[in-house]
């Protein structure tokens, strides 16, 4: 996150007015000897790198300063030893009229690190203030006639021996292993909540509990403390942190496909301790592309059993006829669990798409049978087509020949039947049914609606690995479902709406009060009982008993069918942008009930595939 950019104050004016002119980057060697042990790379908890900046000091050799020198200072906060052989400190400085940027290299050779054990890296300063008691590294290199110092705001990268960057960095990219943005006028920070308060004279921006707290935030880590420096002389302070299991991670930092591939095949790796199943989310958390256009929106978990160490997930993408450069879609993983897993530092990773456009496009590819069919699959199920499915759809629109008529109805009729399918009745009607008969209306659970993000995760859960009529089908979805309705139950909505000190009656009672009392008394009691005797689950009354009750499937048909216009060709919520609320929606609903439930009489399918909206996904 970057805050809006303020000039920081020059300050030590005898040095600043030339330093502040050096923008290009300057390299520094500084030579340090320490006795050899076997080298260990870093460790990481939660994403975190356990190796750390814990003390940013920048008023060194004021009037008034503890410290003749500015110093930063390190800490292992891990178990394992830490080799940083050939690392470097990045000083972003915010300087007038233009920035500086500093690159120390720290060690020439190898430098061990024990676990607990401090770093001190001493800078540039003036005449103020007492000398530092004893450092680790001295940047203040006296052949260099402006040494480096720090300016009261600015961000300090710690970089493994392959590291560098530009502009603002992203922690376990580009060899970055910690950085922390400090002062009002500092634009780039770990976390979401700002930068580290501005050190003063005799005080510096202190990382908590003796540089062992790590939340990824500079803002939450830091707090201004007592300029205090400790050095490799200071006594061991352990954090006790314990050692990870196993990591999850992108197999690359960037991945790259085509417009024109379909899907890119994205690779997660798990390294470490797999003795025991773990999983993982993945999510978009955005990028220059478009998930409307360019590929389609997605999230979801992967579970790695005992031993798995690989998996992948699929981006669909699509092919429009909009020329444009290169775009990129970032990636995120996140909410590890199980088997003590963590994700390491490469949690983060890009896709970038490239474009297979060279001119203007005759038309809309959306008009192309294949085009349109395929996307259906993206739109409605989640996944490419089967070539069996493909060639059967796309066939059925182009037996119209030239007929411009027929083929304006093939088109409508195909587009219903994704809806109408098997696999989309088990899988995407399945989610909203289960939402609505459920999960109460709040302010933001309008109407028992599942939110478009919801629905997409959710119904690319329950779908994955299903296509109708291959072997096995039916498995794999029981498989899913089961998986999907425990993550389901287990969501603080769910068990704040049905707690578990509920008595099967009360359970039944609550559920079908939500579901519009689909369950006839003789039905409620029954059930009721059976959940009581160990006959039922929570889990099969919700899913068979009433999400799936044949006269709530009938009422909840025709609401889902119109909001799968939204959600499936709009790709976005009913309230969403253009629209301001769920009058469109409503609209629809009410004269598609007025049809009977007839798509093609009221006209409602017709209506959205011609819209400006859903044409412009694709092209113009």
């Amino acid at each position: 996150m970057l805050n809006s950019p303020r000039v920081s104050k020059t300050r030590r004016p005898d040095r600043r007015p030339l330093a502040s002119c050096v923008a290009a980057v300057v390299a520094l060697a500084v030579i340090a000897f320490s006795p050899r042990t076997p080298a260990a790379s870093a460790q990481t908890i939660g994403g975190s790198p356990t190796f750390v900046i814990s003390q940013i000091y920048t008023h060194g050799g004021e009037p008034g300063a503890a410290f003749r020198n500015d110093y930063v200072e390190l800490f292992n906060r891990g178990n394992q030893p830490v080799d940083i052989k050939d690392w470097a400190l990045h000083l972003a400085l915010n300087t007038s009229p233009y920035p500086t940027t500093w690159y120390i290299r720290l060690t020439l050779g190898s430098y061990v690190v024990q676990p607990g054990r401090y770093v001190l890296v001493k800078l540039g300063g003036g005449p103020n203030g007492a000398p530092l008691p004893g450092h680790d590294f001295n940047a203040n290199f006296p052949l260099l006639p402006f040494p480096p110092e720090l300016t009261h705001s600015g961000t300090v990268g710690l970089l493994d021996a392959n590291g560098n960057f530009r502009g603002c960095p992203t922690l376990g990219t580009q060899g970055v292993v910690d950085y922390v943005g400090y002062g009002p006028g500092s634009t780039c920070f770990e976390g979401l909540d700002g930068a580290a308060a501005e050190p003063s004279a005799t005080q510096a921006a202190v990382r908590d509990a003796g540089g062992c707290s790590d939340n990824n935030s500079s803002k939450l880590d830091f707090r201004l403390g007592t300029a205090a420096p400790r050095n490799s002389s200071t006594p061991a302070a352990p954090c006790n942190i314990p050692d990870p299991p196993s990591f999850f991670d992108f197999d690359a930092p960037e991945f790259h496909a085509a417009e024109s591939d379909g899907r890119a095949e994205i690779l997660v790796t798990r390294t470490g301790d797999l003795t025991a199943p773990a999983t993982v989310d993945y999510s978009v958390t955005g990028g220059t592309a478009s998930d409307r256009g360019d590929y389609t929106s997605f999230s979801g978990r992967l579970r790695f059993a005992t031993g798995e160490a690989r998996k992948t997930f699929e981006i669909l993408l699509t092919d429009d006829a909009t020329q444009e450069p290169g775009e990129t879609v970032e990636m995120l993983l996140w909410k590890p669990a199980g088997g003590g897993a963590v994700t390491g530092l490469r949690d983060r990773a890009a896709l970038v798409i490239h474009d297979d456009d060279f001119g203007p496009a005759a038309s809309n590819p959306i008009d192309s049978s294949e085009f349109f069919v395929r996307q259906h699959y993206h739109d409605f199920l989640n996944r490419e087509p089967d070539p069996a499915g493909l060639q059967f759809w796309t066939g059925g629109i182009e037996s119209c020949g030239a007929d411009a008529g027929c083929r304006e109805v093939k088109r409508i009729d195909t587009s219903a039947a994704f809806f109408l399918s098997i696999e989309f009745q088990r899988t995407g009607f399945l989610v909203h049914r289960l939402y609505r008969a459920s999960l109460p209306e709040k302010d933001y659970r309008v109407r028992s609606l599942p939110r478009y993000l919801e629905f997409v995760r959710d119904t690319r859960e329950v779908g994955r690995g299903v296509v109708v009529g291959r072997a096995g089908w039916e498995w794999q979805l029981q498989q899913n479902i089961d998986l999907f309705l425990q993550d389901f139950m287990a969501r603080p909505e769910f068990v704040l709406a049905y707690p578990p000190q509920l008595d099967s009656v009360q359970y039944v009672d609550k559920l079908n009060a939500q579901a519009g009392g689909v369950l006839t008394p003789t039905e409620r009691t029954s059930l009721a009982g059976s959940l009581a005797l160990g006959g039922e689950t929570r889990a099969t009354v919700l899913r068979k008993k009433v999400a799936e009750n044949a006269e709530f499937s009938r009422r909840e048909t025709n609401r889902a069918f119109v909001l799968m216009q939204y959600f499936g060709y709009l790709r976005r919520a009913p309230n969403d942008p253009p629209d301001a609320d769920f009058a469109g929606l409503d609209f629809w609903l009410t004269k598609l009930d007025s049809f009977g439930g007839d798509y093609r009489r009221a006209e409602m399918v017709k209506a959205f595939l011609s819209s400006a909206e859903y044409r412009a996904r694709f092209g113009q």
